[in-house]
């Protein structure tokens, strides 16, 4: 079969990104930034966070529009920066990853309880994380096909909400967006809600299963994120709108009751919530296992786990997520723990994600000049500043919210992670002479293939 068959589309990645972003975290952390803001500025709240995530991902689009690669920062900060930074980022992930499972996980089993209150959360987090583990194990093709599905019927539960919803606010949008806030309990919340506007990123880390990605993963990014956050906002303000006692909130489902019958928020439930969740869970773990294959494949972990099974898919790689996603619920960790651990990696480390565009102009300057996005390099680094200063800065708000067990867990496993690293790369040195840090800077061949077409059509093109 040509290789071109087995890729995503554009359309096919709008979807993915759409519905990687609309996942758990909307469900998960709009009552969690309600509460920090005390409804106020919600709204705003959202506007804010998108326009954050726009700055913050962006060196990322940059960087895989002119060098697309399955790992996708991984691959840059390795290759382009140091290996060290590279090494940062895949541990970084290592949590990161399975975590971001877990609370999708976790919040499905929130929304399943209201309709089967029978099994206990935690058996039915690990069995939706089991089944989607397993259709991840049949390729991207398989994959992306039933995202677009599910994602369908996602946006026609979330439109009723806000249609529905929208009638039955006895709060009008003016007062909302008119109403005052504090500006350190918003720089908070969107501390944690920049988190349920990210996703679309998944993209980056499987460029080389995507038709043209220098093209189609900028447009997939752009499109996805400005309809999600545009339907965040909407939804947010028929939370606050229709429930004006914000405290009572627990959850989306929470408010749904007050204006929709029995059928429709069952609808809405299973449709909407659970879906949702279910969407995010399946390009979590296509996103993660990419990056831990990668960095197997510089031998950071066992070689078996860049192994590549018939569907094309890194099957031990997707199972290494599941195994540690699956640990972290069953050793008891709530939701907002998981919310909170994840936050806070994402958003101090991700100025090392940004550095890697400050080195493409000297190794592959004709890929960066050819590459879909055109925005000069001066732009590039400006944004880059601005999206390091974000990134620290909402990142000391999230921390204040964080119990002494959370950051606790983050020190430890750190500290953890620093000394396999070290052990890992002698263990390499002295089982076969291999240069683990040597192999993260080999460069990427397909870059050097591309970065050849490119000079070739910059040349054509000046003739």
């Amino acid at each position: 079969m040509d290789n071109d068959k087995k890729k995503m589309t554009l359309f096919s990645s709008i979807l993915m990104g759409i519905g990687s972003i609309i996942g758990a975290s909307i469900f998960a952390t709009t009552p969690i930034a309600i509460k920090i803001m005390g409804g106020n500025g919600i709204v705003w709240g959202f506007i804010l966070a998108a326009l954050f995530v726009f700055i913050k991902t962006w060196p990322e689009m940059v960087a895989s529009s002119a060098l697309p690669a399955n790992g996708g920062s991984y691959m840059h900060l390795t290759r382009l920066v140091h290996p060290s930074m590279g090494i940062l980022h895949a541990i970084n992930y290592l949590v990161v990853g399975p975590m971001k499972v877990a609370t999708m996980a976790l919040t499905f089993s929130t929304y399943f309880a209201m309709l089967v209150p029978s099994i206990p959360p935690v058996v039915v987090a690990i069995a939706i994380t089991l089944i989607f583990t397993v259709l991840t194990l049949y390729g991207i093709k398989i994959a992306s096909w039933v995202q677009n599905v599910l994602v369908a019927v996602l946006l026609v539960a979330l439109g009723m909400y806000v249609f529905m919803g929208w009638g039955a606010a006895v709060v009008s949008l003016g007062d909302v967006l008119k109403t005052t806030f504090k500006l350190s309990k918003l720089w908070a919340a969107m501390g944690i809600m920049h988190g349920s506007l990210i996703g679309a990123n998944v993209l980056i880390y499987v460029a080389d299963e995507i038709e043209n990605p220098s093209k189609n993963i900028p447009i997939a990014f752009i499109v996805g994120t400005i309809f999600t956050a545009v339907l965040y906002a909407a939804i947010a303000y028929v939370a606050v709108g229709v429930m004006p006692q914000w405290f009572k909130i627990d959850n989306l489902a929470t408010v749904a009751k007050v204006f929709m019958n029995p059928a429709a928020l069952t609808f809405f439930i299973s449709g909407g919530a659970l879906l949702a969740v279910v969407t995010s869970i399946n390009s979590a773990i296509l996103m993660f296992s990419r990056s831990h294959m990668a960095a197997a494949r510089d031998g950071l972990y066992p070689k078996g786990i860049m192994k590549i099974n018939k569907h094309g898919a890194p099957a031990n790689a997707i199972w290494l997520n599941t195994v540690i996603a699956v640990a972290a619920m069953a050793s008891g960790y709530n939701l907002t723990d998981v919310v909170n651990i994840t936050s806070i990696p994402g958003l101090l480390l991700s100025p090392i994600i940004f550095a890697a565009v400050f080195w493409i102009p000297k190794y592959y300057p004709n890929c960066y000049k050819a590459s879909y996005i055109k925005t000069p390099h001066w732009l590039n680094i400006l944004i880059i500043i601005v999206a390091s200063v974000l990134s620290v800065l909402l990142g000391s708000y999230v921390i204040k919210q964080m119990a002494p067990k959370n950051w606790i867990t983050m020190i430890v496993f750190y500290i953890i992670a620093f000394i396999y690293v070290v052990a890992r790369a002698r263990y390499l040195k002295k089982k076969d002479g291999s240069d683990m840090l040597a192999n993260m800077k080999k460069p990427y061949e397909p870059w050097l293939a591309r970065e050849e077409e490119s000079k070739a059509k910059l040349a054509k093109g000046n003739a």
